[in-house]
């Protein structure tokens, strides 16, 4: 019988044999601060009757020690910013084996000397899935050439040194200097748990290692990696808003690039014909390449609570901005079973890990203080 390990591998690599077995050898070169294998779960989705087949199970590995998780105390209110942290998922507490394996691709593919930074954070369970999320970036990239890291673009001042760019390449012939972001609370504003807007700190730390001219070369670009789409709607345009607010006051930056754990890029600039430019450069992933969805799970009270007392601010639009959505606008095929899946947490391992339980799709979940569900 296959191990969960080896059945995620079957489903997203052709020659998975091969590919499992360079992810090992890379979990040994890395020495982790902590064991993936050993604490990969699996969870399977029963079928309905509109889903016959049920969704594939989900299958990830625990890191115990970070700052999220519903096992943390419940927020003493409901407008508590402790809510953010009160959830277990992909890229807060939980890992994506695929996710891993390609990052470590990426890194292990480095000079030797590039190598060491990156190395260091993904050791660390505090920086783990940040580091993860910063690689994945340099997987997007048409006939990408020359990868390193970016090193420093703005002179000192006063002795004090503004930074390193993270990374630099060549796709299609074009420099790009890569800052990357990834913003693990962002789970707020997934759909289901009722928000929407972002805040401005959400743009926050963004293009200060950048010169404030911009170059007719290369292209600057900063990449947020979140968890919910920018939302289109009159009633939300606080993405885009502070997108164009980030991109007016940091001249030097070329564009500003987002995407969802599994979704569209999309890519925002003040110039239409450098989001044409960028946009050709961008390689979408096949749809084989990740799993389908990551389920965020977290306490439904809390979720409902936050939501009663929202008062969202609409931002006044500058309308200069420009933006793409690569692929081109077109997502990719959805599972959409008649009956939405829940999942509750009965028990935890020593130490704090979720042991999830699908409920029923036809059956509310109770609702557990001290736990999370949804």
């Amino acid at each position: 019988m296959k191990s969960g390990l080896e059945t995620l591998f079957d489903r997203h690599y052709p020659g998975a044999s091969n590919a499992l077995k360079r992810f090992r050898e890379h979990l040994a070169a890395a020495q982790l601060d902590f064991d993936v294998e050993a604490s990969i779960e699996v969870l399977d989705s029963p079928p309905q009757a509109s889903f016959p087949h049920g969704l594939p199970s989900f299958i990830y590995y625990y890191i115990y020690g970070t700052q999220f998780g519903t096992v943390k105390k419940i927020p003493a209110t409901a407008d508590d910013s402790a809510h953010a942290f009160t959830s277990d998922g992909i890229g807060l507490n939980m890992g994506c084996p695929i996710r891993l394996a390609r990052a470590l691709d990426v890194l292990f593919s480095l000079k030797p000397e590039d190598q060491k930074e990156p190395l260091a954070q993904i050791k660390t369970r505090k920086n783990h899935f940040a580091c993860v999320e910063e690689l994945l970036w340099l997987t997007l990239w048409k006939n990408q050439a020359e990868v390193g890291r970016g090193g420093e673009l703005v002179p000192q001042k006063n002795g004090n040194k503004v930074g390193d760019v993270d990374w630099f390449f060549i796709s299609n012939g074009t420099p790009i200097y890569l800052e990357v972001k990834f913003r693990p609370t962002d789970w707020m504003r997934n759909p289901d748990c009722g928000g929407d807007a972002v805040e401005e700190d959400f743009f926050g730390k963004i293009g200060h290692k950048f010169p404030a001219e911009k170059s007719s070369l290369r292209k600057c670009v900063a990449a947020i990696t979140g968890f919910a789409e920018p939302g289109h709607s009159d009633a939300d345009n606080t993405f885009f808003a502070l997108c164009e607010k980030k991109l007016l006051s940091t001249p030097g930056l070329d564009a500003i690039l987002y995407r969802s754990l599994l979704g569209p890029i999309y890519i925002c600039s003040l110039s239409q014909d450098v989001v044409g430019q960028i946009f050709g450069l961008i390689r979408y992933p096949e749809f084989r390449e990740y799993p389908p969805c990551y389920p965020i799970l977290f306490n439904r009270k809390l979720r409902e609570d936050r939501t009663t007392i929202k008062n969202q601010t609409r931002l006044p639009e500058q309308g200069r901005i420009v933006f793409a959505i690569a692929p081109d606008n077109k997502p990719n095929p959805s599972f959409q079973p008649q009956f939405p899946y829940r999942c509750s947490i009965p028990k935890r391992g020593q130490k704090g890990e979720p042991h999830f339980q699908n409920v029923p799709p036809f059956l509310n979940p109770p609702s557990a203080e001290g736990g999370g569900n949804g």
